[in-house]
């Protein structure tokens, strides 16, 4: 498991999450400072943590094969990792804290509050997930590797249920991610996402 104790929100990645296009969009003073409190306490409350593993995996006709025995029953998750001889897990996540913050500003009627709030959770996750796949890709191209995309349970037809196995399978329970009953992770700001390794000699 891999922890880092801050993760950086830079305000026009945070304006951009929010729809704002600042060379477009005239935003008053007052916005600017209001976003501007809500960043800086968004820095304070995250706790960012993420936890990554890796496997060697065989591509079968009906499903992914790790050599441990977990298994991916996924047409496109196979179509995927063509050519593919290792995969990484990754999940990340912010800790529940902003969630909590969040839903104490609406609560308290402060909905811009708790939307700038949000929003600076998912660009804190979303920088989160880029940080371990550089690490993952510095990592294997000393090797001579090269990484596929990011993927992630819920695209195609690698169905979002199955996000139980390899949240197990990751070992996201070390920093604390579940699902729900609906299966959506909690807390609610983490990511999880499935990267393949192929030899940097297969073109």
């Amino acid at each position: 498991m891999l922890n880092t104790s801050k993760v950086e929100i830079s305000f026009n990645d945070l304006l951009i999450r929010l729809g704002y296009l600042r060379a477009k969009t005239k935003i008053s003073n007052s916005i600017v400072n209001s976003i501007e409190e809500i960043l800086d306490l968004a820095q304070k409350i995250i706790r960012p943590k993420f936890v990554i593993a890796f496997e060697n995996v065989k591509l079968k006709r009906n499903f992914v094969l790790f050599e441990r025995g977990y298994r991916i029953s996924s047409g496109d998750v196979i179509a995927f990792l063509k050519d593919c001889f290792k995969v990484y897990g990754v999940c990340v996540t912010i800790d529940g804290a902003l969630g909590r913050k969040t839903e104490d500003f609406f609560k308290k009627n402060e909905p811009f509050n708790a939307l700038v709030l949000d929003a600076a959770g998912s660009v804190a996750a979303e920088k989160m997930i880029g940080l371990a796949n550089a690490q993952i890709k510095n990592h294997e191209e000393k090797n001579g590797n090269v990484l596929t995309k990011r993927y992630s349970p819920g695209y195609g037809n690698w169905l979002l249920k199955d996000n139980k196995d390899f949240l197990d399978w990751v070992g996201a329970d070390r920093i604390g991610v579940k699902l729900n009953d609906f299966y959506q992770m909690e807390p609610e700001k983490s990511v999880s996402a499935l990267i393949g390794v192929k030899s940097g000699h297969i073109k």
